[in-house]
């Protein structure tokens, strides 16, 4: 579906997600599923709704961008995938991850504003509130209000990582003061190490763009307003 994106905003059709894959967020962003009836019925209907693309280093991501151990699992796995795999698949990787855990020093700016600041940790930037095993980091993400939201997790070691991912699984980030999030239309990523890896809706993200500062790196994501239709089961 990333890879359509920037298809799907060009040719103006509205889109239906008719989910084969292993999460589908963006069909269960709006209550698709695999009923052919369900398609027919939306079609019959024909509501659409416009709604936000994200953009990262000039790629496009409908769900959500990020910098650290998460990236660093879809890495792991494009690595090691020669087709198309199921959940078994990210095991090994995310016992590796948490072996050897990818947590850089990270800058964080939204719309000029720093919520963070040379800390060690990773970051998701988010276009919908969804995200892989109903972790969902970004609860309050909406992708049709034309902004994204961030949110930035310190974190040391593969523990503090886990624990976070956790305390997103239980709903428990919002009352939680050492998560630093924010939401804004140009969000901004400094890495201090230029190897850090990034994802973008589950796919192996672009690269930091170089900066002025040798060995750091660089994402810029911003959103684009009502950039594709959707058409919606109800």
């Amino acid at each position: 579906m990333n890879h359509l994106l920037d298809l799907i905003k060009a040719a103006g059709i509205p889109l239906y997600h008719l989910p084969t894959g292993n999460e589908n967020l963006l069909a269960r962003e709006f209550g698709m599923n695999a009923s052919v009836p369900r398609l027919l019925a939306a079609l019959h209907r024909n509501l659409v709704l416009r709604v936000d693309l994200g953009m990262c280093n000039g790629r496009a991501f409908s769900l959500m961008a990020s910098i650290g151990p998460d990236a660093g699992v879809i890495h792991r796995v494009h690595a090691s995938r020669t087709r198309a795999n199921g959940h078994v698949a990210y095991i090994k990787p995310v016992l590796d991850e948490l072996i050897r855990p990818h947590l850089p020093r990270l800058t964080v700016t939204v719309d000029g504003e720093s919520i963070a600041h040379g800390q060690r940790g990773f970051v998701v930037v988010a276009n919908s509130r969804h995200y892989g095993l109903r972790i969902d980091p970004c609860p309050r993400a909406n992708v049709a209000d034309g902004l994204l939201d961030a949110a930035f997790f310190p974190a040391s070691s593969a523990a503090v990582a886990l624990g976070w991912m956790l305390a997103a699984r239980c709903r428990l980030l919002l009352q939680h003061p050492s998560c630093l999030r924010a939401s804004g239309r140009v969000i901004e990523v400094r890495s201090q190490d230029a190897d850090a890896p990034c994802q973008i809706d589950g796919e192996i993200g672009p690269v930091g763009d170089l900066t002025e500062t040798p060995g750091q790196a660089l994402w810029r994501c911003t959103a684009e307003p009502q950039a594709v239709s959707i058409l919606v089961p109800e």
